[in-house]
């Protein structure tokens, strides 16, 4: 029902979008500059977050079938092994290497216990900590710019308003988590890219141990600031 609720209430900021309301609106046939670029958001969207070893195996089995996948456009009449290199002593690197060796050997990839003469499937990671402000409102929503407006003159020689949508601000009640993981596999081969995968993934920050051996540098801390209507 909230989720709903949200809806309707951006369709209609996306509406009222559409009337063009504008900054000096009496005004518009004056040019409305900015000192900078305004921010502005992003289309909704989401972004998995990682926190159980299930999804650490959903991981590996995407990787693992286009691998396989790979192998059969490149070597259709070759028989090409896989090695799968280590990736370290971390939870993760331990768990989805097994895991890809699991997934690869149920897609029907030939396995290699060497590197010697085998394609080699690699993977790193890097993990990201940021330092967001993100702006809430009361109603969780607030008015802003068009994302890629830029404002020029219409047939009838006056500036065009400046459209507003509107943009989420808190309404969801699970905060964005301030940490992320790129997770980066690539089956190589005699020098060249057979196959290649980068991941994205919300981490929460306490799971740091699980991806890297020492722990992020700087503070953690998630700031939020509340706009006053």
């Amino acid at each position: 029902m909230r989720l709903a609720a949200l809806l309707t209430v951006m369709t209609l900021g996306l509406m009222a979008g559409c009337s063009s309301v504008s900054v000096n609106s009496d005004q518009s046939s004056q040019l409305v500059t900015a000192q900078a670029p305004i921010s502005s958001g992003y289309l909704l969207t989401t972004q998995p977050k990682m926190q159980a070893m299930a999804h650490w195996d959903l991981l590996a089995d995407k990787v693992a079938k286009n691998c396989g996948k790979a192998l059969d456009h490149f070597f259709a009449e070759q028989d090409v092994r896989v090695y799968v290199a280590p990736l370290g002593t971390t939870p993760f690197a331990k768990a989805y290497r097994e895991a890809l060796l699991t997934h690869l050997v149920d897609y029907g990839v030939p396995v290699s216990f060497v590197p010697e003469g085998a394609a080699v499937l690699e993977a790193n990671l890097e993990l990201v900590t940021h330092r967001r402000v993100l702006d809430r409102t009361a109603k969780g929503l607030r008015r802003a710019p068009e994302p890629g407006f830029r404002q020029s003159k219409n047939s009838a020689g006056l500036y065009e308003t400046v459209p507003e949508v509107g943009e989420e601000s808190g309404y969801f009640d699970a905060p964005t988590p301030d940490s992320e993981v790129q997770i980066n596999s690539a089956l190589v081969h005699q020098g060249a890219y057979l196959y290649r995968d980068s991941s994205i993934f919300y981490v929460s920050s306490p799971d740091w141990a699980h991806y890297q051996l020492r722990a992020p540098q700087g503070g953690v801390e998630l700031k939020r600031y509340s706009l006053v209507n």
